[in-house]
């Protein structure tokens, strides 16, 4: 919940916040920030994505959000700012924090980083989300970076995920502290891939993998439109993690299919669309694994309890009892929240990317 925006002018920003705490006093309201939040996004539909994930992290951690929207069609000199208060919605005793949205025109983006500066709380971490391609506007980007302790980006927003992957190792070089979201949205497979398959003996019959097929939602929204990229990621942390070879990669229709070289002969994934009117874009709705003695693993959502997965082995002897596996509940901001509580770099991550850089697809969506 947010209350009204107040237009300002830049130089009364701080004013005008206190003025909002002061006929606030009065009120079971607690002020309170734990960090710095910056986003920034072009002026498109995706923009009420991100200001309900800013909404959706305020609940669990209080922070000044300063929200950028930059207005690619205005050719005017155009620079507007307006403050309002985000509430956590507990209920009688509610916690608020400060919100700072800044809409300027393309020509007027070079003002940017000035504006925010003063803003931005000292001694308290500073997280920018930069929710538009990699490859654009790396000006600003150069000139926020610099403000921001770790920055997260979207991969959901490339066209190219290749040209992605070059553009996050170059920051990553520069700066170090870097996370992506969708990284993050398929994290839950990992854990529940790497649970199945921790012990010697199941990794040995992992080697033995002759195809593997993903199954992801196509159903687009007005959010998300490159639903294939969560099973790109997790194909490609597959890879690396088992240490196979990328040889050749193929697009027939709505399909893609990777060869790669594994330890006991050449092992094919299948990266395949299904629709789900009620399920997120790109989610990934089932894994099936089939081994070259016939054995298999399948893990599928169930689709009405989508956190819900069940995992089933069979072999040519026998056919073990289901594993019921139950994700968190995701939701707009629960990637996000899930970055901010990590530190560094994630090793496997900066692998997938570098697998990925060297990969091309034609069609990204």
């Amino acid at each position: 919940m947010s209350s009204t925006p107040y237009p300002v002018s830049p130089a009364q920003i701080e004013r005008e916040l206190k003025r909002i705490w002061e006929s606030l006093e009065t009120k079971n309201i607690t002020r309170a920030c734990l960090f710095n939040l910056i986003f920034f996004t072009y002026d498109n539909p995706r923009k009420a994505y991100f200001q309900k994930v800013a909404h959706s992290v305020v609940e669990k951690f209080p922070s000044r959000v300063l929200f950028i929207t930059i207005d690619q069609t205005s050719q005017k000199e155009e620079l507007v700012t307006q403050v309002s208060m985000l509430f956590s919605g507990k209920a009688e005793y509610d916690v608020a924090c400060d919100y700072i949205e800044v809409q300027a025109s393309h020509s007027s983006q070079t003002r940017i980083p000035f504006l925010i500066l003063p803003h931005i709380l000292p001694d308290l971490p500073v997280y920018l989300i930069w929710g538009e391609d990699l490859g654009q506007n790396e000006l600003l980007l150069h000139s926020l970076e610099p403000l921001a302790n770790r920055i997260i980006f979207d991969s959901e927003a490339t066209c190219n995920l290749s040209l992605f992957a070059k553009y996050c190792l170059k920051q990553q070089s520069v700066h170090y502290d870097i996370a992506d979201l969708n990284w993050a949205r398929i994290e839950s497979w990992r854990d529940i891939l790497s649970a199945v398959f921790s012990s010697e003996e199941k990794l040995e019959r992992i080697q033995q993998t002759q195809t593997l097929h993903i199954f992801y939602n196509a159903q687009q929204s007005t959010f998300f439109c490159h639903a294939k990229t969560q099973s790109l990621y997790l194909q490609a942390w597959l890879a690396c993690q088992l240490k196979w070879e990328f040889k050749n990669l193929e697009e027939e229709k709505e399909q893609i299919i990777c060869t790669y070289q594994g330890k006991t002969g050449p092992i094919q994934i299948f990266i395949a669309p299904v629709v789900h009117n009620h399920l997120p874009t790109g989610l990934i709705v089932s894994i099936e694994i089939l081994l070259k003695d016939t054995s298999s693993f399948v893990f599928s959502r169930d689709i009405e309890q989508q956190n819900h997965i069940t995992a089933q082995e069979t072999t040519l002897k026998q056919c073990a009892l289901p594993a019921r596996y139950i994700f968190p509940k995701g939701g707009a901001g629960h990637s996000l929240v899930q970055e901010i509580c990590r530190r560094g770099n994630s090793t496997h991550y900066l692998q997938v990317l570098n697998l990925l850089q060297n990969i091309h697809f034609k069609n990204p969506c």
